[in-house]
């Protein structure tokens, strides 16, 4: 557990936090992230978003904007939330000029803290 030390004028508090473990031992190369995507169970969602073609995924987007944003919650979950290779490999799909590097590093916030490492968010 980690600790962080709040200081206030009446007392100080100390809060524990769990510190979040990578899941992987070593980081995953790009090639395994692309080789992870590519034959996850629901490839045929996360594809054609890679390719550039969010219509014909088989999840309905409702917005170029909302299949960008799946797709770097992918990513974020395939690289353990690091945010330099989530950067990289978004700028290497077809969707790269949807968000800039600020509003990715935000959507990787939000991965990490919705998905806990453990799940994929439902867009409805």
């Amino acid at each position: 557990m980690s600790t962080k030390n709040h200081k206030s004028t009446e007392a100080v508090s100390t809060i524990k936090y769990p510190v979040p473990q990578p899941r992987y031992e070593q980081p995953v190369t790009d090639d395994q992230v692309w080789e992870l995507l590519q034959t996850a169970a629901n490839s045929n969602r996360i594809m054609p978003i890679v390719e550039g073609k969010w219509e014909q995924s088989v999840r309905d987007y409702n917005t170029r904007e909302d299949a960008a944003r799946a797709l770097i919650f992918d990513l974020a979950f395939y690289t353990d939330y690091r945010f330099s290779q989530v950067k990289r490999l978004f700028r290497m799909t077809g969707m790269r000029n949807v968000f800039t590097k600020t509003e990715i590093d935000d959507i990787v916030e939000e991965a990490y803290e919705v998905q806990s490492g453990r799940s994929y968010p439902t867009f409805r």
